[in-house]
């Protein structure tokens, strides 16, 4: 009786918790997604403000220096809490980092948008951990799950992807393990998430590619296509890391204007803005045939995303992932004799999934996206490049509670 009550009281706690993580996740998703279509409208609509990015890279590291504090750790304080709960996310984090974002994005820093959602939403999950009630029951444990629900929700929320919100804020934490103790409250805090978003208006265009039967021949062509996307998204990985670590030695206002006079004399050697800020501009003319896609264009954005991060500008990396992705297979579907779009959708998922070391989310998430006809293309792509890509990852300090040989 003692245990069917104490499930019972789980439940409903679960449900409860991950309502209200949703709903606050969900909330602060659709408010930063109509920000941010504001001020890329603003940008594209003033090239000039490309030539601010140093000062927005000031601004953004001022605030952070005056009120910053753990926050500039971002996701990895997160993800250590998750294992480890000492309650060290402020609540401060999530206006910190829409406004570190929303800077960035103003002058045409090449970054994504998840980093963004997922802080936004652990913060505001921690904030209701704070609260002073007793009914609420917020042991340690707890408070550990109430961030899973808020990485979820945030996640989940931003992209319309809520069974991949839900997996993601349990596969993320470390490597090679799944959480399944947050497997309620991460799937309520992400369906909630995702509907409050959708219901306050917030748009997520669909593409939908034609997809390839799976037979013998396309699972090799696809099994050699994960080789150059392990190449990709571990290069990434490394290159960010590794320049991140070595410009946090700058004084924060020297990194940020060194990197933003960066970026901008690579705008100006490309001669062209597409590879700043998210780079969807280019998803139309892969998915759609709407430009011309020239072969290296995955190289170029690559190189303005890492100058970017590695810098220390604020958004998060997997919106210039994606888009990494669909123009490294738009690029070698050629050699591989495959359709074009059809390369592009598994390349969009199957670089994230290995980058950021969650191919089962990830695979979802490209059913949700494109459709259950890309299920045995994703999970081939997706699982080989992440064993190929070892153990680097987008995240810093990847934890490791498998090893993957």
């Amino acid at each position: 009786m003692v245990g069917l009550r104490w499930r019972a009281e789980r439940i409903a706690w679960d449900l409860g918790m991950g309502t209200a993580v949703g709903l606050l996740a969900g909330t602060a998703s659709f408010a930063f997604l109509w920000l941010l279509e504001g001020t890329l409208r603003l940008r594209a609509g003033h090239l000039w403000l490309v030539g601010l990015l140093p000062a927005f890279g000031i601004a953004s590291a001022w605030l952070y220096r005056r009120w910053g504090g753990e926050s500039e750790r971002g996701s990895g304080l997160i993800l250590d809490e998750v294992l480890e709960f000492h309650g060290r996310v402020p609540s401060r984090m999530a206006p910190l980092v829409l406004a570190g974002t929303l800077l960035t994005h103003l002058g045409g820093g090449s970054a994504g948008r998840e980093g963004t959602a997922v802080q936004m939403g652990a913060s505001l999950a921690r904030t209701i951990g704070k609260l002073p009630w007793p009914w609420l029951r917020l042991t340690r444990s707890r408070q550990r799950l109430l961030l899973m629900a808020g990485v979820s929700a945030g996640f989940g929320s931003l992209f319309g992807t809520p069974v991949a919100g839900a997996l993601f804020g349990m596969e993320v934490i470390a490597i090679g393990k799944i959480h399944y103790e947050g497997l309620l409250v991460c799937t309520m805090a992400s369906l909630a998430g995702d509907g409050i978003c959708r219901l306050l208006g917030a748009a997520h265009p669909h593409v939908h590619p034609a997809a390839l039967g799976l037979t013998p021949a396309l699972g090799v062509k696809l099994a050699l296509f994960a080789v150059p996307v392990a190449l990709v998204a571990g290069g990434f990985s490394e290159l960010t890391h590794r320049l991140a670590a070595r410009t946090r030695a700058l004084h924060p206002y020297l990194r940020a204007g060194l990197g933003g006079c960066a970026v901008i004399a690579l705008a100006l050697a490309f001669r062209t803005t597409d590879f700043l800020n998210l780079g969807t501009v280019w998803l139309p003319r892969v998915f759609q045939g709407t430009g011309p896609v020239p072969p290296w264009a995955f190289a170029a954005k690559f190189l303005f995303t890492v100058v970017t991060l590695g810098f220390g500008f604020k958004g998060g990396e997997v919106t210039p992932l994606f888009v990494m992705g669909a123009l490294l297979g738009t690029a070698l579907a050629p050699a591989l004799g495959l359709p074009g779009p059809f390369l592009a959708a598994v390349g969009f998922i199957a670089v994230f999934a290995a980058a950021s070391n969650t191919p089962i989310a990830s695979t979802l998430m490209g059913i949700e996206l494109f459709g259950g006809g890309f299920a045995g293309p994703l999970v081939i792509t997706s699982f080989l490049a992440y064993i190929l890509v070892g153990h680097r990852g987008i995240y810093g300090g990847t934890r490791i509670q498998t090893r993957k040989n």
